[in-house]
Parts: structure tokens; sequence; C-alpha cells
């Protein structure tokens, strides 16, 4: 069974029009890795951080014209406690799925073009997957395993990234030698 964990609740309505008013509510809350407990109530973990971003969404809310509500949560049947850590986990782990198969597919485009310089397409695609990385890995609430799996990943292509720079690198210098004799 699981530990009981402390979580912090942002019960919230925010008018219907404009409509992209709901949307950035939505947005941000999918932003932090929120769960929905019910309609109009995300939950996270509680923690500083979670607390402090559900409090300055509360605060926009209201600005919005809405209504929100900060409140602590806990569970007292351990059963709903678990379910709703699963669904953290089912969360991270799609994501990380995605992100998997992204970094396979970029680490094999790379390893075709080994020894070459990075095309500008390629570049992007790294620093794109890395970014998703990073914003994947701050809405990973109970730090899934499968973000390990990711991190080889990356630090297997800055290897090859590294190994192609050297190649190119002892190409160049072999390039001016010649030059110079």
């Amino acid at each position: 069974m699981e530990p009981k964990i402390k979580w912090v609740a942002l019960g919230y309505s925010v008018p219907i029009n404009p409509s992209r008013n709901r949307v950035y509510v939505w947005r941000k809350l999918k932003e932090f890795g929120a769960e929905y407990f019910k309609q109009g109530v995300a939950v996270l973990p509680q923690n500083k951080k979670n607390t402090v971003r559900l409090s300055r969404l509360a605060q926009r809310i209201t600005e919005m014209g809405g209504e929100a509500q900060l409140v602590e949560l806990r569970f007292l049947n351990p059963a709903d406690e678990a379910e709703l850590i699963s669904r953290f986990r089912r969360q991270s782990e799609t994501e990380y799925g995605a992100l998997l198969h992204d970094c396979a597919s970029l680490l094999g485009q790379i390893r075709v073009h080994a020894g070459q310089k990075l095309s500008e397409y390629e570049a992007d695609q790294m620093k794109k997957v890395v970014r998703r990385y990073a914003q994947a890995r701050s809405r990973d609430h109970f730090h899934s395993s499968v973000a390990g799996e990711i991190e080889e990943s990356l630090f297997g292509a800055i290897d090859l990234f590294r190994s192609s720079a050297s190649d190119l690198a002892s190409q160049l210098c072999h390039t001016l030698e010649k030059l110079g004799s």
C-alpha cells in the first residue's frame, strides 16, 4: 500500500465566455500535470512548487471573474488514493512512451548521418525532445523509472554528437595540415 500523501486541490469555475479563459486554465493544469478529482477540482501532490502554482492559478481565475478555492485534501480510503496515484503514473508513462519513441527515431536518423554535421532539422528536433523531456519530468510527480531510459537515450545522442564533432574536428585539422604543406 502506498503511503498517505498530502494533496492540494483547486476547486474552480470559470465563466463560459470568453472561452479562452477556460482553455487557459485547462492548459495550465495540463502543464502542471494535474489530475481531476472531480469536475472542476484539479489535484496535485502537495509541495511548495505545486501549492504556489495552484495558488497563482486560483488568483488568475478570480481575476477572470471566476471562483477558485485552494484546499488540502486527504483521502480516507487508501484505495481511492492509490487509484489517483495510478492515474498520475499512467499520465507520465504515456508521455514518456511517446518521448522514447521519438528519441529512438531521432537516434536512428542521427546514426545514419554519423560523422556528418547534424542538419538544422535534426538539431531542432533534438532540442524539442530535450525540452519535452524537461516538461515531462516536471509533471512526473511520482518519479517514473521510464525517465531513466529517456535520459540514457539522450546521453547516447550526446555521445554521438561528441564523436561526430571529434571526427569533424580531426577532418578539419587534417585538411588544414594538407593546406600548410
